[in-house]
């Protein structure tokens, strides 16, 4: 079964409306859909917003569903001058990049604790299915307990983390917590807005409707390449 999460409704509905069978649940509060995506068994989540929220229903996930694979799907606050809105990042590597504890090294270097490597064969299936479709960027997430809408934050993040496609607020913990229960895991972002450029003419509710039915299209193609390769 692969686990895909969201951490808002608008990111799921889209996903929902695709699938079959579905059957709804709630364990702790937080929603669980399970069903079928072009035939193949998923558990979809929402899992709030932040990184607290989001460690605790990827705990709640994998405690309870027979999980093969996650992806984490949802928006993000781009980090590059030329980048564009809807962009679609794909993580290598991600990082907490508002934890800060003397002699631990920082960085998307795996000798940082706070850093964790998405699994290869989940960035090429899902590289494989985007390419075909969007502008896709491919690297290190930074991820942290704060919505990231200054240069100057912008600038915070990238004295430690330079490498870094993308901010966001629930990435690090889904990958923490997938890296320890040995769940092979892949973060995927579209970008609502680029911090450092100006002319974000989108409005988020148009930004996330065009999103939500990109993300649910390139969902349907990727559950099926991952369900072959785990």
């Amino acid at each position: 079964m692969i686990a895909i999460i969201g951490a808002m409704k608008v990111e799921i509905d889209a996903l929902l409306a695709l699938m079959e069978d579905v059957e709804a649940s709630s364990i702790q509060k937080i929603p669980f859909y399970t069903g079928k995506l072009a035939d193949v068994p998923v558990v979809v989540t929402q899992s709030g917003v932040g990184k607290t929220l989001a460690a605790m229903s990827t705990t709640l996930l994998l405690e309870h569903f027979d999980v093969s694979g996650v992806i984490n799907i949802g928006t993000a606050g781009g980090l590059m001058e030329n980048q564009e809105v809807l962009d679609v990042v794909i993580s290598t590597r991600i990082a907490h990049h508002d934890v800060d504890v003397p002699g631990w090294n920082h960085g998307f270097g795996l000798d940082n604790p706070c850093c964790f490597a998405a699994d290869e064969r989940c960035v090429q299936a899902v590289s494989q299915v985007i390419q075909e479709r969007d502008r896709a960027w491919i690297g290190p997430i930074a991820s942290g307990d704060c919505f990231v809408n200054t240069a100057q934050q912008v600038a915070r993040i990238k004295q430690e983390y330079p490498e870094a496609l993308c901010a966001e607020m629930e990435a690090a913990s889904i990958a923490q917590v997938s890296a320890h229960y040995g769940v092979p895991f892949v973060v995927v972002r579209s970008l609502s807005d680029i911090t450092l450029k100006a002319g974000n003419e989108m409005t988020f509710e148009e930004y996330a409707q065009k999103a939500s039915v990109r993300s649910a299209a390139w969902c349907e193609k990727v559950v099926v390449k991952l369900a072959e390769c785990l």
